[in-house]
């Protein structure tokens, strides 16, 4: 198989021109995270691909930078940046376990991404590193053990063929408690996208 980076550089433009498979289950989302951002806050998002989410984000926040792992995706989301004018919205190129700071953000978020990670629970204990007490983790994860289970053999065939990326398989349960041994607190949780097994959760930093 195929590394991570090689994988999205080499389906970038496919998966940057493809359309959101549940506009309403995004927007419901949006909406959401939305509530939980402030005009004076920070935020960090992890895993942005081509740059849809941080666009519609960074107008509610003063400072908005996203990451992702692939090259190809950031220069996408760079070009779809500069043209609707996201003047306080920065990209960089980034893997999950790179060190983002101690208490540097007011919100950290990483969306349709830690069912990618190769370890998630490394992932969610180095956003709440990141985040300032108070703040909060902000995810959506697929749960392919809630649902979908015919969806696993297919993957296995797709990925060893190179069109799928690895994907960890784990429940909501277990993503709950990834986030509570990270230190953070479950302030809310939804099923935005329940077809899909996408988890939405909200999680605060102890104090």
């Amino acid at each position: 198989m195929i590394g991570a980076e090689t994988f999205w550089d080499s389906v970038a433009e496919r998966y940057a021109a493809r359309k959101t498979p549940d506009p309403a289950a995004y927007d419901a989302t949006l909406e959401r995270v939305a509530a939980h951002l402030g005009p004076d806050h920070k935020v960090l998002e992890l895993g942005c691909g081509p740059g849809t989410t941080p666009i519609r984000l960074s107008p509610l926040v003063a400072q908005y930078e996203a990451t992702d792992i692939s090259g190809a995706l950031l220069t996408i989301a760079r070009r779809r940046a500069r043209e609707a004018g996201a003047a306080n919205l920065t990209f960089r190129q980034a893997r999950l376990e790179d060190d983002f700071g101690e208490d540097a953000y007011d919100s950290v978020l990483a969306f349709n991404l830690l069912h990618l990670a190769a370890d998630p629970a490394a992932a969610l204990r180095n956003m709440a590193r990141s985040v300032r007490p108070g703040g909060h983790v902000i995810t959506k994860s697929g749960c392919l053990k809630d649902g979908q289970r015919w969806l696993r053999p297919v993957l296995w065939v797709l990925q060893r063929l190179g069109k799928a990326p690895d994907v960890h398989i784990m429940s909501s349960v277990e993503l709950d408690a990834m986030h509570e041994a990270a230190g953070l607190k479950i302030v809310e949780t939804g099923w935005y996208s329940r077809k899909a097994g996408a988890r939405f959760v909200v999680a605060r930093k102890s104090r």
